[in-house]
């Protein structure tokens, strides 16, 4: 069977010396957005040869881009067949966010603590970035705010432990976001809840930061619901038991 090669919109760095833990991030932020944005398929089948050519990288970076791929289950490898990008399963969907609820508490929490005042300002401007995206519903805004709130709170937090519980869901977690949102999302509505986060977190509130948690969490586990033909009603509903 004939695949398509995904484009992937980025020039490929030249190979040199010292380039090569470089190269490994570039191979693995390239096919990872090509997972999350649907570029590559959910049950799909490739192989080594395809993502090297649909990264444009080369064998050494593609493979350990396809070891962190599957440790955050976006991959699955299978000796002497191949690889296959994740199908979607909607009970690992809701185990993560079960998991995201305890674990992005923490993180928020933390970093509201520890964040240096250069974290601090940039997350300001995260949080009237993801403000401004609640107007505009610009989708590829809200990705790139997303990816560099995530990783200010994971090195303000300084929780290695904590930060590795994340990454193994978080790729997931976007991936389903991106691939639902247009048809049962509520982009606004994600991008306040991100933007309530970043503030709370940029002004040291600990005790705001993780109830801005619980209230992304309440709403994605309500964006899933919908997807999968729940309606809106929430698996936990929190204000219920107020």
């Amino acid at each position: 069977m004939t695949m398509k090669m995904p484009k992937t919109g980025m020039a490929v760095p030249h190979h040199g010396a010292g380039q090569s833990s470089n190269l490994m991030d570039v191979a693995y932020t390239r096919l990872e957005r090509m997972i999350v944005n649907g570029n590559l398929q959910p049950g799909q089948w490739v192989s080594e040869t395809y993502l090297m050519e649909a990264s444009g990288l080369s064998r050494a970076p593609v493979r350990v881009a396809i070891q962190r791929l599957a440790d955050q289950q976006l991959i699955q490898v299978f000796p002497r067949r191949g690889a296959q990008i994740c199908p979607i399963d909607y009970t690992l969907q809701f185990r993560a966010l079960e998991l995201r609820r305890v674990v992005e508490r923490l993180m928020a929490s933390s970093a509201a603590e520890r964040a240096s005042t250069c974290q601090r300002r940039e997350l300001a401007d995260i949080s009237a970035g993801f403000r401004q995206a609640a107007i505009i519903q610009d989708q590829a805004t809200m990705t790139d705010l997303d990816s560099r709130a995530f990783s200010l709170i994971l090195a303000a937090a300084n929780n290695p432990y904590a930060s590795g519980a994340m990454k193994s869901v978080k790729g997931l977690a976007r991936r389903f976001w991106v691939l639902h949102q247009e048809e049962f999302g509520d982009r606004a509505r994600m991008a306040i809840c991100h933007a309530g986060i970043t503030d709370a977190v940029s002004k040291g509130d600990a005790v705001q930061a993780s109830a801005n948690v619980d209230d992304l969490i309440d709403y994605i586990e309500e964006f899933t619901l919908k997807v999968i033909g729940f309606g809106s009603h929430l698996g936990r509903n929190r204000q219920a038991q107020a």
